[in-house]
This record gives C-alpha cells, structure tokens and sequence, in this order.
C-alpha cells in the first residue's frame, strides 16, 4: 500500500544519478526530523531527477509523493524501518547558488554546518531605528 506524503529534512549525501531499464533516475537519501529521526529514500525521474541533481549534502529540502514503508535487516543483524518515496515535487528550503549565466550549478562539496556568525565589536550604540521611519 503507498500514500501521498510530504517530507522535509537534509540530505544524508549527494544525490546519485543512475541508469534504468526504462531510462535515467536519481537516488537520494534525506534525514526526516520529527519528533525521531526517520531516513526517507527517494527516488525522482524525469524533470524532477534533474532538479534532485541541483542538491549536495547537508541541503534542506521538501520531497513529495507516493510513499510506502519499509524494512530490512542491518549490517548489525537489527531490523530496520524507513520510508521510500518517489518523488513528485520537490522544493529547496533555501534558494541554490547559481552561476553567472543564471543556470543551478552544484555547490562546493564542504561539510556544513554553517560557522556561527561573528558578534560585532563593541562601539558606540546605535539610534533608534525603527520601522515605521520606512513608511514616512
């Protein structure tokens, strides 16, 4: 049995593109989180496969589809749950790099998580400013 289902969280590594009997695909793994932690394959073709090629990892993204539960045995002999969706929509939590010709490109492969921002120095304080002085 498969349902309609959304799911959003990051990329656990790089989407991979691969070959099929019926055509190219690609292949993606996102870490759900909820109230725990549920790793969701996805599996996107055509137009979409293309656009879940534009992600890295550690990208935030919402994924939805047809999905069914499953299970398998791990490499530790426990048994395992998950969800495999195949990919309907798909859209950034954040806006992508683009290059100079306005075309995706890929980002650098470098580990995130982003660096804290850097704190001001200390200086003199700052006037008042307020929203409403937009609209004067």
């Amino acid at each position: 049995m498969s349902l309609y289902m959304l799911a959003s969280g990051a990329l656990i590594g790089d989407p991979q593109s691969r070959e099929g009997a019926k055509g190219r695909f690609t292949t993606a793994t996102i870490l759900a989180n909820g109230d725990e932690a549920v790793r969701v394959s996805v599996i996107a073709f055509g137009d979409e496969a293309t656009r879940l090629l534009e992600f890295v990892k550690g990208d935030a993204l919402a994924v939805s589809g047809r999905a069914r539960l499953t299970s398998w045995t791990g490499r530790d002999g426990a048994e395992k749950h998950g969800i495999s969706l195949v990919a309907e929509q798909i859209a950034a939590a954040k806006p992508l790099s683009r290059s100079v010709a306005g075309t995706p490109r890929r980002a650098a492969r470098t580990r995130r998580p982003y660096p804290a921002p850097r704190l001001a120095a200390s200086g003199p304080p700052l006037p008042d400013d307020r929203i409403d002085y937009l609209y004067a």
